[in-house]
């Protein structure tokens, strides 16, 4: 057997070997573990409460659902937690620079993309399906909240958050950090309306039979936006402006 060959037989093994680990699990032995495993599971239709004693495959046997797609789930979370983890313990200075350089980069390379697939479903099919045409004005509208938010955020906020975190005295007309913190956080909320809206307009960003390949890609690439903005906005929200706030 070549090392290739073996290199795959053992990955295989080892997949096959993980996912009964998870399956033979109690769900509420699961949940004790690590509370954001229940959101898992309500999105399933799971039920980690009363039916916390089952085994994991037992529960999604109940609830019809693959546990190959759970257990997934399950894994990328532990994936992220383990990332979450590791970011907390960053000195603020770097948690910026990564919030920056992942996050604020990545808007600023896909907002171009969005308005522009969005603005060709208009030009193509506006005049017979007239979801299309608020549905653009809505993506158009979540752009123009962000990228100005993102530079006051970089201008204004970060320099004042690394200052802090130097030691250093605030120069600002904002008065208390605290100031700034919640004039993004309300920013972060109206962002996050908008996209509430998108979902209403778009079935959670589901495209219709009928649709062409750029209606596909468009809500595609918007649902992706916003698992990205939500890891942002997350990062922002429950790390970085608390620390900032305790330095205060």
């Amino acid at each position: 057997m070549s090392s290739a060959n073996l290199s795959s037989e053992l990955s295989l093994q080892e997949e096959s070997s993980v996912l009964p680990q998870w399956l033979d699990r109690k769900v509420g032995e699961l949940v004790a573990e690590d509370f954001r495993r229940a959101h898992i599971f309500s999105q399933f239709g799971i039920d980690f409460c009363c039916g916390g004693g089952k085994p994991l495959s037992v529960a999604c046997e109940r609830a019809e659902v693959d546990p190959d797609k759970v257990v997934a789930a399950l894994e990328e979370a532990a994936l992220v937690g383990s990332r979450e983890d590791e970011l907390n313990q960053l000195p603020l200075g770097q948690l910026i620079d990564y919030i920056e350089t992942t996050h604020h980069q990545y808007v600023r390379a896909k907002a171009p993309l969005l308005i522009e697939y969005s603005e060709k479903m208009v030009r193509a099919h506006g005049e017979h399906y007239a979801e299309i045409i608020p549905f653009a004005g809505w993506v158009r509208a979540l752009i123009e909240e962000l990228m100005p938010h993102l530079m006051k955020e970089e201008k204004i906020l970060f320099p004042a958050i690394r200052a802090l975190s130097q030691g250093e005295q605030i120069e600002g007309c904002f008065g208390h950090i605290g100031n700034p913190i919640n004039a993004m956080q309300h920013e972060h909320e109206e962002a996050g309306q908008i996209l509430q809206k998108l979902h209403e307009l778009t079935n959670d960003f589901t495209p219709p039979e009928y649709a062409c390949t750029t209606w596909r890609v468009c809500y595609a690439t918007l649902a992706e936006f916003e698992a990205d903005l939500h890891r942002h906005i997350h990062l922002e929200n429950n790390i970085l402006f608390p620390k900032a706030l305790q330095l205060a």
